[in-house]
């Protein structure tokens, strides 16, 4: 339905499960998302094709019953903005395929301990390769700290909103700027340089979608700074693609490790393997197994 205005609505209703309380769960880690868990409501910030928009997204449903009113401010943006929210968080999602796939497989029992759980993505690939590039190598609590304060000094707010800084913003920038946040050398020197390759025309982040999984790796490894846990992490929260396990990220190791009770964390090639048993849909596998991890 549409409002009145310029103001506009539309309900979504995913398929059942949709694990409402592990979207907000995660979503609450990252101190950049606006979130009202009393409400149910998210914000998000998104760059579109022309112009920008803040937009709600509010929660009106169950685990069983999942429903969520989007909502935004001009009707001529709302196919487009609807189709990145669907994608964005999952709300396409098939959990009854994804179980029906994976449940007589050796991670069938984690698998039905969080269907219905989506993969979060972040706004666009450009958000998803920044945010990758600053949390290498930190525990998550600074990743995020960093994060936030790298967003809030150059980026720009919107209705309460964050906008990550545009790549004009952050090519402007030096080295000392960037460590006065507590970058390191190395790490100011790859997020400024990314920027500059995008102003440059070198790079081009909108392309990606149009790729394969295997030319997303060609396009972007070359880059400094940029290493396969970077581009499996821009594949699986910039584009959304369903059949990524990052085989050098250190927490899906040791949740393997822990849930089959190995005496030591597996191989990449042992990694390798799993994927091929869990495709096309290892990328879930990888969400439930990063969850596992806290609980």
């Amino acid at each position: 339905m549409v409002g009145g205005g310029r103001m506009w609505s539309e309900m979504i209703y995913p398929q059942a499960p949709y694990d409402v309380e592990r979207l907000f769960g995660r979503v609450s880690m990252d101190p950049l998302q606006y979130i009202e868990l009393e409400n149910r409501l998210l914000k998000v910030p998104l760059v579109l094709n022309h112009g920008e928009a803040v937009v709600s997204i509010q929660s009106q449903g169950t685990k069983e019953r999942p429903a969520f009113e989007i909502k935004g401010e001009e009707v001529s943006q709302k196919d487009e903005v609807v189709s990145r929210i669907c994608a964005m968080y999952d709300f396409d999602m098939k959990p009854r395929a994804i179980l029906a796939a994976l449940n007589s497989t050796t991670i069938g029992e984690l698998v039905g301990q969080y269907a219905g759980m989506p993969i979060i993505c972040e706004p666009d690939c450009y958000s998803a390769l920044l945010k990758n590039i600053v949390h290498q190598q930190l525990n998550m609590k600074f990743a995020y700290t960093l994060t936030y304060r790298f967003v809030t000094s150059y980026g720009r707010e919107k209705h309460g909103v964050w906008f990550y800084p545009d790549a004009e913003v952050v090519s402007k920038l030096t080295v000392e700027e960037l460590r006065e946040l507590q970058f390191s050398n190395r790490k100011a020197e790859y997020v400024i340089g990314i920027a500059r390759k995008i102003i440059n025309g070198e790079l081009n982040m909108e392309e990606l979608s149009a790729l394969s999984n295997e030319e997303v790796y060609k396009k972007l490894l070359p880059i400094r700074g940029v290493g396969p846990w970077t581009v499996e992490c821009v594949l699986l929260f910039g584009l959304g693609r369903k059949d990524i396990l990052p085989a050098g990220d250190v927490g899906i190791q040791n949740a393997i490790k822990k849930w089959f009770n190995l005496p030591t964390k597996p191989t990449k090639e042992e990694l390798y393997a799993y994927h091929d048993k869990w495709s096309p849909y290892s990328s879930y596998v990888s969400m439930y197994l990063w969850e596992s991890l806290s609980e």
